[in-house]
């Protein structure tokens, strides 16, 4: 009977433990799924983030490529960000603008007027364009059109501001310089006398005013021309495109204002504007055309003129580079003839230099217009006493400019008869001065016409010639820097440097074509003696005239050099036998055993000699000296005045 509530009591228990089984198993699986979603949206979160950040860099990639400059601000007026473009236009660094005011980055008196813009910018929310200034930090000011909108953010409420910047200085300027072209052409325009003209299309008749008359060059006539007649004034390169301006408008595509030529009665140009428009009927045909021409040569002129000086400017500041960077002299000296005689329409331009002493010229470069030939190979080796006049006026420093080579001066008929030679008609030449010193020159010749060069040509070509000048003033002093790197300053023979670039030489030559080579080193005996006893200045004497004797003992392709005090050396190339050695070596010391007359004083004087032999004694350049050396030492020890070869086992007389 006990039983009863104690089962009803096990009962309830396992119901509720059945509920709360459930009820943990629901809470499980909520969990569950919640944990997964939690996942999930942990790694779209992150792949998001990710993303934004690839956004990011690829945004900040994007506005630094963006050439124009660009700026945003958030709502309180501070940048937060910009391009590299702003910080170029600008002159400031990124960390000196985020996070500060228009007034920490620019003049008060425009920062005022960037805040105006902004603040009517929020309180609009729309976009704005207006033109402004900015000033970089460099003080150079800059005009500008700002390009600027609003941006919100993810909740729809206002962020800031985003502006892009273009760049109007340059069309300012233009607009303004326009402006005042058009002032200018305004006030000629106003007082300049234009030519009247109407032609009938029906009778093909033409009627000019009497300042018409005057520009064509005719006297006012009461009968006019016709259409066709008055193409016999238009210059015949442009009389095709005369028919065609006329054609356009009559065929109704449009009015016409154009440039051309006219010829007058004496065979001179004249350059006109002409505007004109066409006149239809009710059926859209022409009737008449009605317009104006002005004779607008000398504006013509004039822009020749300054296109010239311009093409001048540029030519200058050519050759001037290229001869700061000289690297090739005789291409600069080339192309910048090329250059100067195209621009002043020369048919020859040429540069001279001179030699020994001014006594000989040669034509050293020229350039030819097409179909001009070329005169550069018969003049070389010139007297420059062939030319006296010309060298008169070039020692003297004078431009010769000759308009016409047939009025030259008595006095010059030696260079008339040269230049009609060569068939020039004009001619100008340019003295050359290195160190104050006449050089050379540079000359211009027209071959087909009489004539005078301008102004501005002789001023570029002087200028040219002036440069060519400290070119080869440099190239002198090269060649001298050059010279005493390799060459004895006292006796002007090769040093030792050149020496062993010259051995080398011909040791290779020798191993290619089997020959020899022999190294001659030869000391002068008692040379100390006169050098204490006469002094220093008698002893570099005496070693200049030994120089000078060495040199008449051997052939052209040997090399006698000095190698310090009184010590020579000297290579003998291509030798077939070793007793080309012994000759050679016979006549150096029977010249050095004639005596030296040095200031009125006679000198003796003699010299040891070695000798050593390649490929029998060394294969390399420092053992053949150090073996000739040797010998030299035994020749001095044995008495001097004698010479010796180098044996590898012993030293013998030869």
């Amino acid at each position: 009977m006990c039983d009863g509530p104690v089962n009803t009591e096990i009962q309830y228990l396992k119901s509720q433990i059945a509920a709360l089984e459930q009820l943990l198993e629901a809470y499980e699986k909520t969990a569950l799924e919640q944990t997964e979603k939690l996942d999930r949206d942990i790694s779209e979160r992150r792949k998001a983030e990710e993303t934004l950040k690839d956004r990011n860099q690829f945004l900040r990639t994007l506005m630094d490529a963006i050439p124009a400059p660009i700026f945003y601000k958030d709502k309180d007026g501070k940048y937060i960000g910009c391009n590299k473009a702003f910080e170029d236009f600008l002159g400031m660094q990124k960390t000196e603008i985020i996070g500060k005011t228009v007034y920490e980055v620019a003049p008060k008196e425009l920062a005022d007027s960037y805040y105006e813009s902004d603040k009517a910018l929020f309180q609009s929310r729309g976009n704005q364009v207006y033109e402004s200034r900015v000033k970089h930090s460099n003080g150079s000011v800059r005009d500008v059109i700002f390009h600027k909108a609003v941006f919100y953010d993810h909740k729809g409420e206002l962020s800031g501001l985003i502006g892009i910047i273009l760049d109007i200085t340059d069309r300012k300027l233009t607009e303004d310089s326009l402006k005042k072209s058009e002032v200018r052409l305004a006030n000629a325009q106003r007082i300049a006398h234009l030519g009247s003209w109407e032609r009938d299309i029906v009778t093909d008749r033409l009627y000019w005013s009497d300042e018409t008359y005057r520009i064509l060059g005719r006297t006012p006539q009461l009968i006019g021309f016709t259409y066709e007649e008055y193409l016999n004034f238009v210059h015949p390169e442009d009389r095709e495109f005369i028919k065609k301006s006329v054609l356009d408008a009559l065929s109704g595509e449009k009015p016409y204002s154009i440039d051309y030529r006219i010829v007058l009665q004496d065979g001179s140009e004249r350059f006109v504007h002409s505007e004109a428009e066409v006149i239809f009927d009710h059926a859209g045909n022409p009737i008449k055309m009605r317009g104006t021409i002005q004779d607008i040569t000398s504006r013509k002129r004039m822009e020749e003129i300054l296109r010239r000086r311009t093409n001048f400017e540029k030519t200058v500041a050519a050759i001037s580079k290229r001869f700061i960077i000289l690297s090739d002299f005789d291409m600069a000296v080339e192309t910048s003839l090329a250059d100067a005689g195209r621009l002043c329409r020369a048919g020859r331009a040429y540069l001279f230099g001179f030699r020994d002493n001014g006594d000989i010229m040669d034509n050293t470069h020229e350039w030819c217009d097409t179909g001009v030939t070329s005169e550069m190979q018969h003049l070389q080796n010139i007297p420059s006493t062939a030319f006296p006049w010309l060298m008169a006026n070039l020692k003297a420093g004078n431009i010769v400019h000759i308009t016409d080579v047939s009025q030259m001066p008595s006095e010059a008929s030696a260079e008339r008869a040269e230049f009609e030679r060569q068939r020039i008609k004009s001619i100008l030449i340019i003295p050359i001065s290195v160190e104050k010193n006449l050089a050379g020159f540079v000359g211009f010749d027209n071959v087909t016409t009489t004539g005078s060069w301008s102004e501005e040509d002789i001023a570029m070509l002087h200028i040219m010639a002036e440069i060519i000048g400290m070119a080869m003033e440099r190239r002198q002093m090269e060649e001298i820097i050059k010279n005493m790197a390799y060459h004895d300053a006292l006796t002007q023979l090769p040093n030792r440097n050149l020496f062993q670039d010259h051995l080398q030489v011909a040791m290779s030559h020798a191993k290619r074509n089997k020959t020899q080579v022999a190294v001659i080193i030869l000391d002068l005996d008692d040379f100390k003696i006169i050098n204490d006893s006469l002094g220093h200045h008698m002893g570099d004497s005496l070693l200049k005239v030994v120089a000078e004797r060495l040199i008449k003992c051997v052939r052209e392709g040997d090399t006698v050099a000095r190698m310090g005090g009184d010590e020579f050396m000297v290579i003998l190339p291509g030798l077939a036998q070793t007793q080309s050695a012994v000759v050679v070596s016979r006549k150096i010391l029977s010249a050095l055993d004639q005596p030296f007359l040095i200031e009125g004083r006679k000198l003796h004087t003699t010299a040891s000699v070695g000798i050593s032999v390649f490929p029998d004694n060394a294969n390399d350049a420092e053992n053949l000296i150090k073996q000739a050396d040797i010998a030299m030492y035994l020749a001095k020890k044995k008495g001097k005045n004698t010479y010796y070869f180098y044996k590898s086992d012993m030293i013998i007389h030869a």
